[in-house]
């Protein structure tokens, strides 16, 4: 039973302001041990219920994130674009979420946004507003493996339930603002990952992938027209009003076609 973690670094337990996002800031080293601690967890959690191998995508903003001595040893450190490239995409049974956020424009949600908080505005996958978690969740969806756990802010395991169906999920913090949150207890935290991570191995085989069929039309809303400038100069991109572009693609065959 092969499981792929895909984390970020906004949903992680203890993370509760928006400067903790600097990495130059005191605030980011202390939100690397959380995510490694929240990672761990997870993939205990993996081992504890019948994986066999467990890799693991650092997903926040260069991926270089992950405190690469304090990973869990039995766990693979590969990026989705290695992921995809080597083969191992068709091998995954199910896919993990840690640490990920809501979509932009969520109600109550910490640090809401799709890829980047300052270009873009909204993003839709055949018309379907949605944002990070579906992109991996449809990616590995195309090759059949469901999501079946999230952590996150309360408004992100909503979205993950709204999207995957009754997926495990271990909601560590609940916003204040989009720039401020609250954390629950971290041992507390720590915990409940691991333990539902463990049963969300159980649902395996009655979630279904999330599958997006072709063909794919990706449409991204950025904030100002000079960020649609740029992106409209990208390969089998088009521009269809000031700040809004389309991407068409027959099927998601790997990552970097939902992105543009």
């Amino acid at each position: 039973m092969h499981i792929h973690i895909i984390t970020d670094l906004e949903g992680i337990s203890g993370v509760t302001t928006i400067e903790q996002m600097e990495f130059d800031s005191f605030g980011y080293e202390y939100a690397r041990k959380r995510l490694m601690i929240d990672t761990n967890a997870a993939i205990r959690g993996a081992f504890n219920n019948g994986a066999d191998v467990v890799t693991v995508t650092d997903g926040h903003a260069r991926g270089k994130n992950f405190i690469d001595e304090l990973l869990d040893s039995r766990a693979k450190k590969i990026n989705l674009i290695d992921l995809y490239s080597q083969g191992l995409h068709k091998e995954v049974d199910a896919v993990m979420f840690v640490g990920t956020h809501a979509m932009p424009g969520t109600m109550n949600a910490f640090l809401d946004h799709v890829q980047s908080s300052t270009a873009w505005y909204n993003y839709y996958i055949n018309n379907i507003k949605c944002g990070e978690l579906v992109q991996g969740g449809a990616f590995l969806g195309f090759y059949g493996a469901p999501v079946i756990f999230a952590s996150a802010d309360e408004a992100a395991c909503e979205e993950a339930k709204y999207f995957f169906g009754n997926i495990q999920t271990a909601p560590v913090k609940k916003a204040l603002t989009r720039n401020k949150a609250v954390s629950y207890d971290l041992d507390y935290c720590e915990k409940m990952i691991e333990d539902r991570a463990s049963k969300a191995m159980d649902i395996i085989g009655s979630i279904r992938p999330y599958k997006i069929n072709g063909p794919v039309e990706i449409k991204v809303e950025f904030t100002r027209t000079d960020y649609c400038d740029n992106a409209s100069e990208r390969p089998n991109v088009e521009r269809i009003d000031a700040r809004t572009v389309i991407k068409k693609i027959p099927q998601i065959t790997d990552y970097m076609s939902i992105l543009l």
